[in-house]
C-alpha cells in the first residue's frame, strides 16, 4: 500500500473519533440536596449601647523638665534614659570652679566683718566706761556706738553673701525634684547650661493619663465622669475600664478636636507614654441585629452565615459585621432580624441542602 494512502486513512479515522465524541448525550451529574440535623437561633433585633469612639495615646500623669538656675558648663551626668531616682538624687554636676572662688572671698569676707566688729566692740566698752566717769561726751559715745551697729551691720552682709553663694553652690548639683524614672537626657559633659534649659527629664508612670480626640459633634454627649473603655492595640488589646477626669473646653488647634482626659493604674508597668489607645465612650443605645458569634462562617475575608427559609433550605448569606457585644456580634448589613440561623449541623453544609427535625 501507498505510504500516502496509509497517512490519509488514519487521518481520517481520527477525525471520525473524535466526532463520534462530540456528539456525545453524556449530562452532567445533578447534585441531590442532602437532609441535615441542626439547632437553629433567630437573628434578633435588640437594644445596644451606642458608643463614640476616640483615638487617642497614653501619657505619663506627672513629666517634670529638670533645668538649672545657673550658668555653667557640664562636669557630670549620673543617670542614664530608663534609670529610676528618688526625691533628691544628684543627677547632673555643673563646673563650680567660679562659685568655689566666690565662696572663699565671702568666707574671707565673714573673717574682716568679724574683726572690725571685735574691735567696734572694744571701743564701745572702753567709751561706755570712759563716759561712766564723766570723761568722754554723750556725742563721742553715741558716735562709737554707730560705728558698732554698722560693724554689726557689715558682719551681716557678709554672711548674707556666704549663704547666697552657699545656696547657687548647691544649685550645681541638680537634684531629682521628684520620685520617677529618667526618660530623656538632653545634655552631655562639656554642654554649656543655661538657665531655665532642659537638662533631663524624669516621669512618674505609676499612673497614666490617656488624651483622646472627641469630634465637635461628640463632645456635648460626654460627661465628666462618664466610665470609657480603653483599648490598649500594642498590648494584645488589655482593656481598661476608667472614668473620664476631665474635657478641655478648646478645640486643639491642630487637630481640630476636644481632649478627653482619663487616668490608667499602671500596675503592671506596661504602659508606655506614647502608646496609642482607643477610647470607646457610652452615650444612649440603638436598635441592631445580634448574631451569636458561633453562626459566623469565614471564608478568606468574607464572612457568612447559613440560613434557613421557609422550606427549610439552606442557605450561605454574605454579611458585613460590627463590633462584638459580649458572646455575639453585631451585624452591620446582610440581615434584617427575624431570619432563622443554623448554629450547629451535625454535618458540613452545602447551598441547597434541607434543615430536619
Amino acid at each position: 500500500m501507498n505510504p500516502r494512502t496509509t497517512i490519509m486513512s488514519v487521518v481520517l479515522l481520527s477525525l471520525i473519533v473524535a466526532l463520534t465524541g462530540c456528539t456525545s448525550t453524556d449530562e452532567p451529574a445533578v447534585y441531590e440536596a442532602k437532609e441535615v440535623q441542626a439547632q437553629l437561633v433567630t437573628a434578633a433585633r435588640s437594644s445596644v449601647p451606642r458608643t463614640i469612639m476616640a483615638t487617642g495615646s497614653l501619657e505619663a500623669e506627672n513629666t517634670v523638665q529638670v533645668s538649672t538656675r545657673l550658668m555653667g558648663h557640664i562636669k557630670e551626668v549620673l543617670v542614664r534614659v530608663g534609670q529610676k531616682v528618688e526625691a533628691g538624687d544628684v543627677l547632673v554636676r555643673i563646673d563650680d570652679t567660679d562659685m568655689q572662688a566666690r565662696l572663699l572671698q565671702t568666707e574671707a569676707a565673714i573673717a574682716e566683718a568679724m574683726a572690725v566688729l571685735d574691735n567696734a566692740e572694744t571701743n564701745l566698752a572702753r567709751f561706755e566706761r570712759l563716759f561712766a566717769e564723766n570723761s568722754v561726751s554723750r556725742s563721742q559715745l553715741d558716735e562709737v556706738r554707730t560705728g558698732h551697729s554698722r560693724a554689726q551691720a557689715g558682719l551681716m552682709r557678709a554672711q548674707a553673701a556666704h549663704a547666697e553663694v552657699t545656696v547657687q553652690l548647691n544649685y550645681l548639683n541638680i537634684q531629682a525634684p521628684t520620685d520617677g524614672t529618667v526618660t530623656r537626657r538632653q545634655v552631655d559633659p562639656g554642654d554649656m547650661a543655661n538657665p531655665g534649659q532642659p537638662l533631663l527629664s524624669l516621669e512618674q508612670a505609676a499612673i497614666m493619663k490617656v488624651v483622646a480626640g472627641l469630634g465637635e459633634r461628640d463632645v456635648d454627649l460626654v460627661d465628666v465622669g462618664a466610665e470609657v473603655r480603653v483599648k490598649v492595640a500594642s498590648l494584645d488589646q488589655m482593656v481598661y475600664t476608667v472614668p473620664v477626669a476631665r474635657i478641655i473646653p478648646a478645640a486643639n488647634p491642630m487637630s481640630r478636636t476636644f481632649d478627653l482626659e482619663a487616668y490608667i493604674p499602671n500596675d503592671s508597668g506596661r504602659l508606655k507614654s506614647g502608646m496609642f489607645a482607643r477610647v470607646e465612650v457610652t452615650v444612649g443605645s440603638r436598635e441592631a441585629v445580634l448574631v451569636p458569634a458561633e453562626t459566623l462562617h469565614k471564608r478568606g475575608q468574607l464572612t457568612g452565615v447559613w440560613l434557613v427559609d421557609d422550606q427549610q433550605t439552606i442557605h450561605l448569606r454574605w454579611i458585613r459585621i460590627g463590633r462584638e457585644i459580649g458572646d455575639e456580634v453585631e451585624v452591620i448589613s446582610g440581615l434584617e432580624g427575624g431570619e432563622r440561623l443554623i448554629l450547629q449541623a451535625d454535618v458540613p453544609m452545602v447551598e441547597g441542602d434541607k434543615v430536619v427535625n
